[in-house]
């Protein structure tokens, strides 16, 4: 085992949670292209991927300037054909909190003659402090198909702008950012620059999983990140008060039976791995768990019951190989791979780039499905949060 980048792989662990930001790209071309008016525009912004957006005819509102929300964009978005990526906004003040955002695209000087309404992903609402929208595009069919043949075929390396205004529940608009974006070439050489090894210092991060429904790709019928907690309704169990005894146990008279609310919830905070050019591995995961306590909790008073959070860490190492199909392997992990304690990345790579890592496995649940697993490139001294201003 290389101790010593398990060692920095804790030390980072120690400094707080991952959170990933578009901040590298990949090599630019020489002269990329722009092209203007609203109706290039509005076909991009056409193939544009959310879930559950509603698009809107007109301009874009206006946020305010000064924001003290901040997003994981450092410079330039990358996005990446038919598989949508993270956009999360950070708000450490809890009465600025993200219910959704206002999307525009704009080509030169010329902005779409509509724009997206993206509501928050679901899963994550209950997380105070971050909430994220999903957004993707159709490159395949904006480059190559019936769009590109209509108005000329776009060029391969088309650029364009986004802005994006977040707003809370009642509606009123909290910042505004306009960012690059370029659409990235799907999985590139494998033991290439933006290969799959890492440099000195850096990580591929989990970041998402999900599964799209088959019928309506737009929704999704699995979603978790690091951000969703789950289990966050309360859990009832049942005890025992007694003359002012409080007990948990099952020789109870029933007009001593007496129920309490135990706010248990999970999530997966971290998971990353160093894969080594010379066909090694390391990496970690962490489940976090808060267990109900009866034998602690008072069946006789009203407060919530005792919950004991604790953190199951696991590190692993091995070997890995990328089959002629593009298939991961990761073996030899010697840690056991109890439930879902300790992940690992395994499945046929479908986008790698200097920013992302996309994987698709079958669903160990349903066979019929496809699970998606989202993988950012992160360095030790990268930044995890930007103004929008």
């Amino acid at each position: 085992m290389n101790y010593t980048c398990l060692a920095s792989i804790c030390f980072f662990v120690l400094l707080g949670s991952f959170l990933f930001s578009c901040e590298k790209t990949d090599p630019a071309p020489e002269n990329p292209v722009e092209d203007s008016g609203s109706t290039n525009a509005d076909t991009i912004a056409n193939h544009l991927l959310f879930s559950n957006a509603t698009k809107i005819a007109g301009k874009i509102p206006v946020g305010p300037v000064g924001s003290s929300l901040k997003i994981s964009i450092e410079d330039t978005l990358s996005l990446v054909d038919k598989f949508r990526v993270p956009v999360k906004f950070l708000h450490e003040d809890t009465t600025k909190n993200v219910a959704g955002v206002y999307v525009q695209i704009h080509v030169g000087a010329s902005d779409a003659t509509f724009y997206y309404d993206v509501p928050e992903v679901s899963d994550v609402a209950s997380n105070d402090t971050v909430s994220l929208i999903l957004i993707g595009i159709d490159r395949e069919e904006l480059i190559e198909g019936r769009a590109a043949q209509a108005l000329g075929n776009f060029p391969s390396d088309v650029r364009f702008e986004l802005t994006f205004i977040p707003y809370d529940v009642k509606g009123q608009t909290l910042g505004q950012v306009k960012v690059p974006v370029y659409i990235s070439n799907p999985v590139g050489d494998i033991s290439g620059e933006c290969g799959l090894a890492n440099g000195i210092g850096e990580y591929w991060v989990w970041g998402m999983s999900y599964i799209s429904d088959p019928v309506d790709p737009t929704k999704l019928t699995f979603f978790n990140s690091r951000e969703r907690i789950w289990g966050l309704k309360s859990q009832l169990i049942e005890g025992c008060c007694t003359n002012g005894e409080s007990a948990y146990t099952p020789n109870c008279r029933d007009e001593n039976k007496h129920k309490l609310a135990f706010q248990a919830y999970f999530n997966w905070p971290n998971e990353l791995y160093q894969f080594y050019e010379w066909g090694e591995y390391n990496g970690m995961s962490e489940f976090l768990a808060a267990d109900p306590d009866p034998n602690a909790s008072d069946f006789c008073g009203f407060r919530d019951g005792v919950v004991r959070e604790h953190l199951d860490r696991r590190f692993l190492e091995g070997t890995w190989k990328v089959t002629s199909d593009s298939f991961l392997e990761t073996l030899g992990t010697t840690t056991p791979q109890i439930g879902n304690l300790a992940a690992r990345p395994l499945g046929k790579i479908v986008q790698l780039d200097c920013n992302y890592l996309i994987i698709e496995q079958t669903d160990l649940e349903d066979h019929n499905r496809i699970l998606v697993k989202f993988y950012v490139r992160w360095d030790s001294d990268d930044f995890d949060w930007f103004a929008l201003d």
